[in-house]
């Protein structure tokens, strides 16, 4: 079986994908040793300290020409100009003629890669690596020793470009630092190695941007066996620290069981800040996640030789909300909360799995922390149809913000410096931004911050009827119009336009449009509520009428009529007018239908508001006023107010904007008004109890003709009309006297037919009093009454019981 690339024997070099300037593309402050403070068998030793990473000296090392002839070792010591502190990480790159860089690469597993690649760490080409303060060695390597490699504080690491370092992080002072080549025992007379050192340099300030420098890998558990035959170990380290994204490298423990694992640690120059992220690309097979894989791989932030965090994969997948899914890039966010300068990516094998076990790592790169948002109008952003939003994120200064339109990928909408806002176009639905926030100028960029932009949804407005009909003699305007919620606006368009003016006034037969504004975002409803209007000439009008009944006022207290035909349950349920009564009672245009009912005749007994009997109501035409337009039967209460039979406002449908109103009772006078009634705002008010004889229709040629009666000062309708002609008599032909004395003797109960009879207990028109007795002698009788207005009437100057000069003032 053929080896990965990285374990081929003859060749372990890593392809060239990032030719760049090393030095200039992540603006770190580096700074280099500054003396070659010892050096021996070394050419241009000075190019090692003249900060040119292009340039080298070369270290050289011979076997000799014979034994103990010319055998030789050099070495350079290269010095800072000051004392670095513990924990202070230095590079040095370096070349040499073997393969023991690449098997040293692979840290604790360098013995093993130096047997698969070809070379021997013990007896050839050798090297050493010291940290010193002054004299004292505080750090040591050597070649031959490959565990001396495999840890945290001396590793041999490469770049994207397939170079190597040396990274070396001594846990004491240090000034100075020493390589020396030679040759090893088991190499023949005359050879010689080469060790090139191009520069020694540690890092002060961390790189503007957040792409890793090096890398390295390590494993243990592993055997000579698994590495030989391939599927082991890490390929292509360096693509996971190259410029292109799509590049990986592959963590790779095969079939192997317990307790084996391999590891890629990347490195920054430079250690984070605190509040730094890290983005991790990872890529598993959907195989490895069903058996749960996340919990066998593991992160370590360190800083120098100090592991900082340590946590499983599964463990950030729960607290970043994640979900891998197999064969995708999934990038890991992780938050150290300190100070680090490489992030470790662990593969532990899983137990006895019978499938290969790869992980793909696409790259690790330092982030500022995701963006903030404090803003109470970003955090839940809601805003009308059509509008735009103003998002506002918080990151740390020195950093920008990049606004995309999906999670990963997608297209980058706009950049804003930090602190300013973005302004989405104008949305119509609800639309999720992302924010990242990133170095001004790096391409790295932090976990991205979703901003879901919510459109107000603002129900369309309802109404009872879409087409309504007003009157066009009341002036109705949009305030008229029926809609069942408040805080409506009023458009002529369905879709566009400006707001219409309450008071607008409606037009025939056009249609306006209903928008709802919500109170708390004001924002309209996306859909208006059509509405046509239909101004009639004809409409409902609500009557304010009042009127006395003279009947009833004899024995009453004040100006209140006496309710007794309520109260002995006389007054009829339905209404008791109509044309067989007299043509004056002729029903027209709807009338004749009313019906009470005993709750509304039981309602405000004992106070002015009892209901007294029925009344008629005739609305005639102003012009003519023998007209009748419309007619209804009502009650009237003992103060004189009319209501409707239902105890309601009385209301008429079907009227003009002007009209008179004529009162009648069944065995009362009824009276017209002398003048026109206008309807205002729906409504026209009539008190027949305050007319002059001037306010009262007369007819013509009825000279000297009084339409209405005066008691205590107030007028009310004449009674004594028991015939329900229209004239009241006493004696003569069709008097009202003889229609109470007819009723008296046809009682049922007056079985002696006595005119004096006391009991005839009935809801009858000689009951001209309505104390609900028609009574023709004794006290308190209706036919003393009739005989009382014929006598006290105005015209009547002889006091004659047979006047017959009495008329009611009505048009038929």
């Amino acid at each position: 079986m053929e080896l990965k690339t990285t374990f081929r024997k003859i060749k372990i070099l890593f392809l060239l994908f990032a030719l760049f300037s090393y030095s200039g593309i992540y603006a770190q402050t580096r700074i280099f040793a500054t003396t070659v403070s010892s050096s021996d068998d070394t050419d241009n030793a000075s190019n090692a300290i003249d900060h040119n990473l292009g340039t080298r000296a070369r270290v050289r090392a011979s076997s000799g020409i014979a034994v103990g002839i010319g055998q030789y070792s050099g070495h350079i010591e290269l010095q800072f100009d000051s004392t670095l502190p513990q924990n202070t990480t230095t590079y040095v790159k370096i070349g040499a003629d073997a393969n023991l860089f690449p098997a040293l690469l692979g840290g604790s597993l360098g013995g093993l890669l130096s047997d698969v690649l070809g070379g021997v760490l013990v007896g050839n080409q050798e090297f050493t690596v010291q940290a010193k303060n002054g004299n004292a060695v505080v750090l040591q390597g050597n070649s031959q020793i490959a565990s001396d490699f495999g840890g945290q504080r001396l590793r041999v690491i490469t770049n994207a470009a397939g170079e190597y370092f040396l990274m070396i992080t001594p846990n004491q002072q240090y000034n100075r630092i020493r390589l020396t080549n030679r040759v090893g025992s088991l190499l023949g007379l005359g050879n010689t190695r080469r060790l090139d050192v191009f520069e020694a340099f540690y890092v002060t300030d961390m790189a503007n941007c957040g792409s890793p420098a090096f890398t390295s890998f390590s494993g243990s558990g592993i055997s000579l066996d698994a590495l030989q035959l391939g599927g082991v170990g890490v390929e292509n380290p360096q693509f996971a620290i190259d410029a292109n994204q799509n590049n990986f490298s592959t963590l790779s423990v095969g079939l192997l069981g317990v307790g084996a694992s391999i590891e890629q640690t990347v490195y920054f120059e430079g250690a984070s800040n605190a509040t730094d992220q890290f983005a991790i690309r990872l890529r598993l097979s959907q195989t490895l996640l069903d058996l749960n894989v996340a919990n066998n791989i593991r992160i370590i932030a360190s800083n120098g030789g100090t592991v900082v965090q340590n946590v499983s994969l599964n463990s950030l997948l729960t607290l970043n909300l994640l979900s891998l899914s197999g064969g995708t890039v999934t990038t890991i966010p992780i938050a150290p909360g300190a100070p680090v300068d490489r992030i470790t990516v662990q593969f532990l094998s899983l137990v006895s799995a019978s499938v290969s076990q790869n992980l793909d790592l696409f790259g690790v790169v330092r982030t500022p922390a995701r963006p903030v948002i404090t803003d109470p109008g970003t955090t839940n952003p809601l805003i009308c149809s059509g509008q735009t939003a103003s998002l506002l994120a918080d990151t740390q200064a020195g950093n920008e913000l990049r606004f995309y339109d999906a999670p990963a990928g997608g297209t980058l909408l706009q950049t804003v410096a930090a602190g300013s806002t973005f302004t989405t176009p104008a949305l119509a639905t609800n639309t999720t931004y992302y924010v990242a926030a990133a170095k001004i100028g790096c391409p790295e960029e932090s976990a991205r911050v979703a901003i879901t932009v919510t459109i107000a949804v603002i129900a369309t407005p309802t109404t009872l009827n879409t087409t309504q009909d007003l009157c066009a003699f009341n002036a109705p305007t949009l305030a008229d119009l029926q809609v069942n919620e408040p805080g409506i606006v009023f458009y002529s368009d369905a879709t566009d336009g400006t707001p219409l003016p309450l008071t607008t006034a409606l037009t025939n037969g056009t249609i306006y449009y209903a928008a709802l504004i919500d109170p708390v975002t004001t924002c309209e409803s996306a859909v208006r509520l059509a509405i046509t209007v239909n101004l009639n000439n004809l409409c409902a009008v609500t009557f304010n009428l009042k009127v006395l009944l003279q009947g009833p006022l004899f024995g009453g207290q004040g100006n209140l009529m006496r309710d007794d035909l309520r109260q002995q349950g006389l007054i009829p349920l339905a209404q008791p007018y109509s044309s067989a009564l007299n043509a004056r009672f002729t029903h027209v245009n709807g009338g004749g239908n009313e019906v009470t009912t005993q709750a509304v005749l039981d309602a405000n007994a004992g106070t002015g508001d009892a209901i007294v009997d029925w009344v008629f109501i005739e609305v005639r035409d102003a012009a003519n006023p023998a007209t009748v337009l419309r007619t209804a039967s009502a009650l009237v209460q003992r103060d004189g107010d009319i209501i409707a039979a239902n105890g309601g406002v009385l209301a008429l449908d079907g009227l003009p904007s002007s009209f008179t109103v004529a009162i009648k009772h069944r065995n009362h006078f009824g009276a017209l008004s002398g003048q026109t009634l206008n309807v205002v705002d729906g409504a026209v008010t009539l008190d027949f109890t305050t007319l002059s004889d001037n306010d009262i229709f007369t007819l013509q040629g009825a000279n000297g003709q009084i339409a209405m009666a005066t008691i205590g000062g107030v007028r009310a309708l004449y009674a004594g009309n028991a015939n329900f002609d229209r004239q009241i008599k006493y004696d003569g032909a069709a008097n009202d006297r003889q229609v109470t004395a007819g009723q008296v003797l046809s009682f049922p109960g007056n079985t002696s037919q006595l005119l004096n009879f006391a009991n005839a207990t009935v809801y009858a028109s000689g009951d001209v009093n309505l104390d609900g007795r028609v009574l023709y002698d004794g006290a308190n009788n209706d036919r003393q009454l009739i005989l009382n207005v014929v006598l006290t009437y105005p015209l009547n100057q002889n006091t004659l019981g047979n006047f017959n000069g009495i008329f009611e003032q009505i048009p038929q």
